[in-house]
């Protein structure tokens, strides 16, 4: 430490002759005249000693800072607690629900084989009303949708279709699906069907078509029924037979 301060004074005592040194020549000048002095010389420039370094300054401890103080938990409300139901009467339990039942079977299609439904006159002239209407309704339907053989299977014979005597149902049918070949039959639309004695139909629509060839003697236990085909009347003729039924054996439009 003694040697570096040693070294330091002997730079500074030797600065001022460093500086004589390396300075400048002067710039002679011009000479006086006899009468006037000899100028001075001018003072050296006195050396300035070298600025020690300056430490920077010590950083100045931060000041602590304090925590953020913590935020309460939020608490919950205790739900309240429900008072106790008071008890139920004590009760027959509940009688259990029937079960509904199941939906009923969709009835079997008509036949004609099913049981006539009984006629509202009992009597033996009000029920051979209600036979004759629906073997009538059941001809009528057969021959709409064009299915003649089974009509024919219920006629009596021989059978006569307007001009024409048939004995046997074969016969009759290929003359019947001819015509109704001809006829736009799924147009019409059976609307209704009168059963009348025959005394009383030829009262009311006056007396069938001689075509047909009838003989008034064997007309007396005679049944028509008239139906409406789409405005248009189409007779069957009914007569008993042995089998204590009616079948048709006559039919003109």
């Amino acid at each position: 430490m003694r040697r570096w301060s040693s070294l330091a004074l002997l730079v500074l005592v030797s600065a001022p002759a460093l500086a004589q040194d390396t300075a400048p020549a002067a710039t002679p000048t011009p000479e006086a005249p006899a009468t006037a002095p000899a100028a001075a010389p001018a003072p050296a420039p006195t050396p300035t000693p070298a600025a020690e370094p300056v430490a920077p300054p010590a950083p100045a401890p931060e000041a602590p800072t304090e925590p953020a103080p913590a935020r309460p938990a939020p608490t919950r409300r205790a739900a309240p607690t429900p008072a106790p139901a008071a008890p139920l009467p004590a009760t027959a339990p509940p009688p259990a629900t029937p079960r509904a039942p199941a939906p009923p079977a969709p009835p079997p299609a008509p036949s004609r084989d099913a049981a006539r439904p009984l006629a509202d006159d009992l009597s033996p002239e009000g029920l051979t009303r209600s036979v004759i209407h629906d073997e009538a309704r059941f001809l009528f339907q057969s021959l709409l949708t064009g299915d003649v053989r089974s009509a024919s299977a219920e006629l009596t014979y021989p059978f006569q279709l307007e001009e024409k005597r048939f004995n046997t149902p074969e016969e009759l049918v290929q003359a019947w699906v001819k015509q109704l070949r001809a006829r736009r039959t799924d147009l019409v639309t059976l609307y209704d069907i009168e059963v009348l004695p025959f005394a009383e139909m030829e009262k009311k629509y006056g007396k069938p078509p001689a075509r047909l060839g009838l003989d008034p003697r064997a007309l007396k236990d005679t049944w028509a029924a008239v139906g409406n085909l789409s405005g248009h009347a189409a007779i069957f003729l009914f007569r008993g037979s042995s089998d204590l039924n009616w079948h048709a054996f006559a039919y003109t439009d």
